[in-house]
């Protein structure tokens, strides 16, 4: 892939750098990023074969009474992490074997500016507050979340999986044949269906939140970034179902 046809490539595979503006698709885009980005629609096939083995896996154990149905449709927090972390582990090795190249920091592992991660933290407070002023104007109610499963799933988890895969594996592949606008908008609408919204409030809610953690991921250049939004809005919402208030 050359250089030029690449606006996510860097010689150096440092990950995302700012860049002061590009002209793509003519428009006038500031604070784009560029990213050494070597796998293609193809390894995003891989992943979703890989996540269907898994699920598939799943099933088996239910059939060979190893899980129980119930363990499945409701599963509880030792299965929610071994899945999420299988599926981590899965992406990793996935780019490992075709590439045989460095995959954390290519997915935009990195330690955001001071300037970046602040943005990152408010704009998760700011998101949660929205939704819980919401929730007050529609008298709905959050579901009851257990400690350890917000600190483990909600915090770290959860985040980290979601996040590396929609904003440091897809967002560069889209941004290729889509732009860098349109590829955030459509990594927002997956994110938002992949949590199966009943309502169209909460379509809105996922898409907003997937598009302020797509847009921190391109001005940050880390991915980083992006859990820490995800990981501080999930929080706030937390503390606001812990007071009560």
């Amino acid at each position: 892939m050359a250089q030029d046809e690449d606006r996510f490539s860097t010689e150096d595979n440092r990950g995302w750098e700012p860049e002061e503006l590009l002209q793509t698709h003519g428009e006038r885009l500031v604070g784009i990023q560029k990213q050494h980005v070597y796998w293609d629609y193809e390894d995003i096939g891989f992943f979703f074969l890989a996540a269907f083995f898994l699920g598939l896996l799943l099933h088996s154990a239910v059939r060979l009474d190893l899980l129980s149905p119930l363990a499945l449709s409701q599963p509880a927090l030792p299965l929610q992490a071994f899945v999420s972390l299988s599926l981590i582990v899965c992406l990793h090795t996935i780019l490992k074997i075709r590439y045989r190249r460095p995959v954390w920091h290519a997915l935009g592992w990195t330690r955001p500016r001071s300037k970046h991660a602040v943005h990152a933290v408010l704009g998760g407070v700011i998101l949660a507050a929205a939704v819980i002023l919401f929730l007050h104007w529609t008298n709905w109610s959050m579901p009851k979340i257990r400690l350890w499963e917000l600190v483990l799933l909600g915090a770290l988890l959860g985040p980290t999986l979601e996040e590396t895969f929609f904003r440091g594996f897809l967002l560069p592949t889209v941004s290729r044949t889509t732009g860098v606008p349109l590829a955030v908008l459509v990594c927002a609408l997956l994110f938002a269906a992949l949590h199966k919204p009943p309502t169209v409030a909460q379509w809105v809610s996922f898409t907003i939140t997937g598009l302020a953690y797509g847009w921190i991921r391109v001005n940050s250049g880390s991915t980083t970034a992006a859990i820490l939004m995800h990981a501080v809005y999930n929080l706030t919402l937390f503390l606001y179902q812990l007071t009560g208030t």
